[in-house]
């Protein structure tokens, strides 16, 4: 597929529009500005709030767009580059794209950068339905504590856009990006190029945005659309959703040629890559391996209670960092030293404190119901459940054996408390509690001795709070004040 973009100088005066001013699109108005582009700027926010967000911008600012995404704001557009909160099939895109006007994502127009910059950087890539946090994080850590020169960006929080300017401008030097993508930042890309994929799993997630699995599907698997014989790709094997993405592998090969070198990894089966076995993470080989990687995975054994990160999803999310970091160069003494030392990441099965043998635990990222599900996997039983958020069209009935065999009893807050309810009610005492604060003490007031209070909503948290680190902010400051 043709390039968008040949040379840096291509960029000065071209008229190139930035939708959606998050955390992405500021970093890209940062780093076109630096080389010339003529920016216009659009956001759902009021023209006065850009303009003040932008203010060390402004000068740089050709024009602004604010209170939705109207179609004069991309009438002059030679380029169109989309945020992740912004669907392509916003009418006013879908217009452009008619009309012929290129529209890509923020990781497309970045990689392509970085391409004329610095061309031999290898770029792993993470997505996947939950994990890609803890899994992006773990390559991270892996690789630097091999000491490699690495830097990890994406959906974990640091634009791509921002690493790409702070190598422009000499800030820092890398050989390895490691980056979270999530499935709305994959949509935008066309050309951008992954030497080691992984997904984690795909499970019902942001059905509001995705017509259906298969599109959801889709929109994950192209990842590895540009990859080829000289890269990795890991695969959940016990995930159904994941395993299906290779039918759109094939597809694309049919076409292009060379697979990747393909890896799997499983907590119930030996297969060519990292499984589970009598709680020790082992490790199967390819023969097409050079003999460098071959080596350090044949002799790296993980104990899994050698871990200090705990919960069942955490050993999948161990397996295929270190599949990944294998795939880098990556010696097994680094992975090794690193899990033993790595405690996780804050919001994610995070243990809180202990109140008279009660465990309380802070798991706000578990977002969708196989997060939940997971978390829940995790705990023997007594288990008091606090859920609920802004749901994502979800099945909550996908949960009812396994709360039927963990959960004591479930508190239900926000805007899903009813349809939860309806889907769980008949397996489980409810309780339906207006905030925060009242489901931390009813499930206080239920709670007895080896017992486990879990934050785990299921939900987005935007009825109630900011985003789910806020969430999970204001659980921790309510069990501790207890």
């Amino acid at each position: 597929m043709q390039r968008l973009i040949h040379s840096l100088s291509e960029l000065k005066d071209k008229k190139i529009a930035i939708v959606g001013l998050g955390k992405s699109g500021i970093s890209l108005v940062k780093l076109l500005a630096t080389f010339g582009a003529k920016l216009i700027v659009n956001d759902k926010k009021k023209e006065k709030e850009i303009d003040e967000d932008l203010s060390y911008l402004s000068n740089k600012v050709y024009k602004i767009f604010g209170g939705g995404h109207p179609p004069e704001a991309f009438s002059e557009a030679e380029l169109i580059v989309v945020s992740p909160g912004v669907p392509l099939s916003t009418p006013s895109i879908v217009s452009a794209i008619y009309n012929g006007i290129p529209v890509i994502g923020e990781i497309e127009l970045s990689w392509e950068i970085l391409n004329i910059l610095k061309s031999d950087i290898k770029i792993i890539g993470i997505t996947g339905s939950n994990g890609k946090s803890t899994t992006s994080t773990l390559v991270y850590e892996f690789l630097k504590k091999d000491g490699k020169k690495v830097a990890l960006a994406g959906n974990i929080g640091f634009p791509m856009a921002e690493v790409v300017y702070e190598i422009y401008r000499g800030q820092i030097d890398i050989d390895y990006l490691v980056l979270e993508l999530s499935s709305f930042q994959l949509e935008g890309i066309k050309n951008f190029k992954v030497h080691s994929a992984a997904i984690l799993n795909i499970t019902p997630d942001h059905m509001d945005r995705y017509s259906g699995m298969k599109e959801y599907i889709e929109a994950k698997a192209k990842i590895f659309q540009n990859q080829g014989g000289d890269d990795f790709l890991i695969l959940n094997m016990d995930d159904k959703n994941t395993v299906s993405s290779i039918e759109y592998l094939r597809n694309i090969y049919l076409k292009k040629g060379k697979l990747p070198h393909v890896f799997y990894f499983s907590r119930l089966q030996k297969v060519y890559g990292a499984f589970l076995e009598n709680d020790t993470v082992r490790f199967h080989v390819r023969e097409e391996l050079s003999e460098d990687i071959k080596k350090e995975m044949e002799n790296t054994v993980l104990p899994v209670n050698s871990f200090k990160i705990k919960g069942v999803h955490n050993i999948e999310n161990i397996m295929a960092a270190s599949l990944l970091a294998f795939s880098a160069g990556c010696r097994g003494e680094a992975i090794k030293g690193v899990l033993t030392e790595f405690p996780g990441l804050p919001h994610r099965m995070e243990l809180v404190r202990e109140i008279e043998g009660v465990s309380y635990i802070n798991d706000s990222k578990g977002t969708n119901v196989d997060a939940v599900a997971k978390s829940l996997e995790s705990f023997p039983g007594n288990v008091i459940l606090i859920a609920g958020g802004r749901d994502k069209d979800s099945d909550f009935t996908i949960l009812k054996d396994i709360v039927q065999k963990k959960v004591k009893a479930l508190i239900l807050i926000g805007e899903a408390s009813q349809k939860i309810a309806n889907a769980l009610g008949e397996v489980v005492q409810h309780y339906f509690e207006k905030d925060m604060k009242s489901a931390v003490i009813k499930a206080k007031n239920i709670a007895t001795q080896g017992d486990v209070v879990l934050l785990s909503p299921g939900c987005a948290s935007f009825d109630m709070f900011r985003n789910f680190e806020h969430r999970g902010d204001v659980f921790k400051e309510i069990v501790n004040s207890l």
